[in-house]
């Protein structure tokens, strides 16, 4: 229904918007508090005649009604017609318009820009909370040692995956055997570049590593720094020792969640939906020579003077995300 709000000009504007048809006329204004619409419905305020003060009032009130709502101008007092988008207005109609005559489609066509506005106001709203930061209270003082984690417990953790990136598979560069020994060189130079963050070697799978670190804020910002150290020193830990002739990088990808405890070897029956989650950011959404941390990271973990190295890169999965930025080589 098409609602128009008019003081004088209800015959004058019924017969210009008379092809529009299913018109509702208001002859009284200011417009009645707490008046009642129905999606789909639009609202128009005619101006013509109305005081500065009159007009304030009817804004106010077409303001808190949420609903479509526009102005008609027959008779062009408008000074400035933008203003009134600027005050959420969805439409104007002046005095050429007017004149013309409009029909179903002019109304129609506004009505459906408001439905898409609206639309992206929604996205942008829950993108928005997407992205707000995460607050988590971590545990205070040291990490008394893995073998205080009791199995079959459920328990907090930063899950931090790991894989060495080539643009081509590995495996074909050096073959079966030589990927076996590749793969525990590997292992003792992430064991030994993460020990300070007493991160655990938890699962290991054809492709990659997954570490377990304590949910203490120092243990995690020991691992991001650690992390970023194994980035930026990667070919030369490719050529020393890996002992490859070709150019590798290492792919890091970080989240905190929770998932039932299992020592390692011993994880084949557990099933978590933060371990999922990063597996899925480490393999299909982590970059090589970057670290990627989801945002239900807290800020607290991440070391204060290195934030300034990560630069948001959309969400994943529902969780925004941010890149470390990438190392140039030369």
């Amino acid at each position: 229904m098409i609602n128009i709000f008019s003081s004088k000009n209800a015959a004058a504007l019924n017969r210009a918007l008379g092809p529009a048809k299913k018109c509702t006329w208001a002859e009284i204004l200011p417009i009645p508090a707490g008046y009642k619409f129905k999606a789909g419905d639009q609202l128009y305020l005619d101006i013509s005649d109305l005081s500065p003060a009159e007009l304030k009032k009817a804004l106010v009130s077409l303001k808190k009604s949420g609903a479509f709502w526009g102005i008609i101008d027959p008779k062009g007092c408008a000074e400035d017609p933008a203003s009134f988008f600027f005050d959420g207005a969805s439409d104007y109609i002046g005095p050429v318009l007017v004149k013309k005559g409009l029909d179903k489609k002019r109304f129609a066509a506004a009505l459906s820009c408001f439905a898409v506005r609206g639309a992206g106001k929604k996205a942008e709203k829950e993108a928005g909370a997407a992205t707000q930061k995460k607050t988590v209270k971590l545990p205070a003082g040291k990490f008394g040692g893995w073998k205080t984690i009791r199995a079959g417990s459920t328990e907090s953790f930063f899950f931090l995956f790991v894989s060495l990136s080539e643009q081509s598979n590995i495996r074909s560069h050096v073959g079966e055997a030589g990927y076996g020994a590749l793969k525990n060189r590997l292992r003792d130079v992430l064991l030994q570049g993460l020990r300070e963050a007493n991160a655990l070697l938890w699962m290991e799978t054809e492709e990659a590593c997954l570490f377990l670190v304590p949910r203490r804020a120092e243990n995690c910002k020991m691992a991001i720094e650690a992390s970023l150290k194994l980035i930026l020193n990667s070919r030369l830990i490719g050529i020393e020792k890996l002992s490859l002739s070709f150019l590798a990088d290492f792919t890091f990808a970080l989240h905190y969640g929770q998932t039932i405890f299992q020592a390692p070897g011993k994880t084949g029956t557990v099933i978590s939906q933060s371990v999922n989650y990063i597996f899925h950011l480490g393999a299909k959404k982590a970059e090589p020579g970057r670290l990627t941390i989801s945002g239900d990271v807290p800020e607290e973990a991440i070391p204060e003077e290195l934030s300034g190295l990560f630069s948001p890169a959309g969400v994943f999965e529902g969780i925004p995300i941010r890149h470390s930025r990438r190392f140039v080589y030369k």
